[in-house]
């Protein structure tokens, strides 16, 4: 069985597997705190199916709803009502079309009701294309190496040109090989300086596919609008404050 562990930032926890980015759950519990930080939502390629609950202080469910979040493109600050649980499951990219009925960069930073999306209700299946199963192959491999893999050597595993894999990917995920990438390999950064209290960025930067500590300032400040020393203060902040008011 798969190894599963919790990431966890403030009131968003992660529930995912070793193996790779995706497939996985997310929870965000905003609770009854009088004073909680905003959450930064970071760009993201994946996609959710989310279900939102409003409760009362005393337990009582509210209201609910159920949607589809798109990718995410620009970063931005996340402050629900007090009572507000969301509940997502995340769908890789290269599934939308087959179980949304619509690329995922049509939806990229949408919110929409799961009724708009009819195909949901029917049974998930493979895609025949050979095209398709190697943009799913390529963004799969990406995600195992944490976004380490060059796309020229990827494209030489698959026996093709850059070029036929980027269109490839495109066409499939509606994002090329190098952009999802860098940010897979930029949000996998972010994750190993959340472990720290004091990241070692040099290491971070290396073990992470970094030329150097530079490069890895720049990928994370295009991806998020923070350098890596401000966001992982913004971050110790938003689950400082939420360990301390708990």
């Amino acid at each position: 069985m798969t190894a599963h562990f919790i990431t966890r930032l403030g009131p968003y926890s992660e529930t995912r597997s070793r193996a790779e980015r995706g497939g996985h759950e997310w929870r965000y519990d905003a609770g009854f705190l009088p004073h909680t930080a905003p959450h930064r939502v970071l760009p993201e390629s994946r996609l959710s199916l989310v279900t939102e609950s409003l409760y009362a202080p005393s337990g009582e469910l509210l209201d609910q709803s159920h949607w589809v979040f798109g990718p995410i493109r620009t970063p931005r600050l996340y402050a629900p009502p007090p009572g507000s649980v969301l509940e997502g499951t995340f769908i890789l990219p290269e599934q939308a079309l087959c179980l949304l009925g619509v690329r995922p960069d049509d939806l990229t930073d949408a919110i929409l009701p799961q009724s708009d999306f009819p195909r949901l209700r029917q049974p998930l299946t493979e895609p025949s294309r050979q095209k398709d199963r190697l943009a799913i192959w390529a963004a799969r491999l990406l995600r195992a190496t944490k976004g380490r893999v060059r796309a020229t050597a990827l494209a030489e595993r698959a026996g093709v040109s850059e070029r036929h894999l980027h269109r490839c990917m495109t066409g499939r995920l509606g994002v090329g090989t190098k952009a999802l990438a860098a940010q897979i390999r930029a949000l996998a950064a972010i994750e190993r300086a959340d472990q720290s209290t004091r990241p070692n960025w040099a290491d971070i930067a290396l073990t992470s596919g970094y030329s150097d500590q530079a490069h890895l300032s720049r990928s994370v400040k295009a991806l998020t609008g923070l350098t890596p020393t401000a966001l992982h203060a913004e971050r110790s902040v938003e689950s400082e404050i939420f360990k301390t008011a708990l």
